[in-house]
């Protein structure tokens, strides 16, 4: 387990690639609401499910710890957030909240990972969030140095399969923001294993 009090900067240029799997991701999100929303959801959110493997490990998956002062105190979950107007594309939101809240540059976005989650926020918004495989880079087999922005997440773990199955990576209890969360945290497993 980790925690950082850095802030972020402006993110660096997103030049992600992605697979055309995700291709209908491409468009903002208010194309993508005037030609796929049924009236059950007016904004869109983004998981970004971030699965590395080292030279010394089995895949381990990024999952964030929520701030004790926010939505969902304490809680787990991967990194992920709302898509702005300004983004040019829903892909784009997801590689932008990656940054923002774990300092990680995207550099392939796939998926989309299990089914869409539907909720409603404090304010009032039906949101449908899609989490998608997003890969980034990692160096000799050293997982990748997460950024922590302290007003939304106070700590971090790269979770193995196992440990996610357990709900505890060493002395960490997961708790996870909703059950359909947890539920898509597995299936990237599922879909990682499946893939190779």
């Amino acid at each position: 387990m980790a925690n950082s009090t850095e802030q972020h900067q402006k993110p660096p240029p997103l030049n992600f690639k992605y697979d055309s799997n995700v291709a209908k991701f491409a468009v903002s999100q208010k194309a993508y609401l005037a030609t796929h929303s049924d009236g059950t959801f007016d904004h869109i959110a983004t998981g970004s499910l971030v699965l590395v493997t080292t030279a010394t490990s089995a895949p381990r998956i990024l999952l964030l710890q929520r701030a004790a002062s926010d939505s969902h105190p304490n809680k787990w979950e991967p990194p992920g957030g709302a898509c702005d107007d300004e983004d040019e594309t829903i892909l784009y939101g997801a590689a932008r909240e990656l940054w923002e809240e774990a300092g990680l540059v995207a550099t392939f976005i796939s998926g989309p990972v299990g089914e869409p989650n539907f909720f409603t926020t404090r304010n009032g918004r039906n949101v449908c969030r899609f989490h998608f495989a997003v890969g980034v880079d990692s160096y000799a087999g050293v997982l990748p140095a997460v950024q922590l922005d302290p007003n939304e997440h106070q700590s971090f773990v790269w979770a193995s399969e196992d440990e996610v199955k357990a709900r505890k990576v060493g002395g960490v209890e997961l708790e996870f923001t909703r059950d359909n969360v947890e539920q898509t945290v597995h299936q990237a497993f599922v879909d990682f294993h499946a893939r190779k």
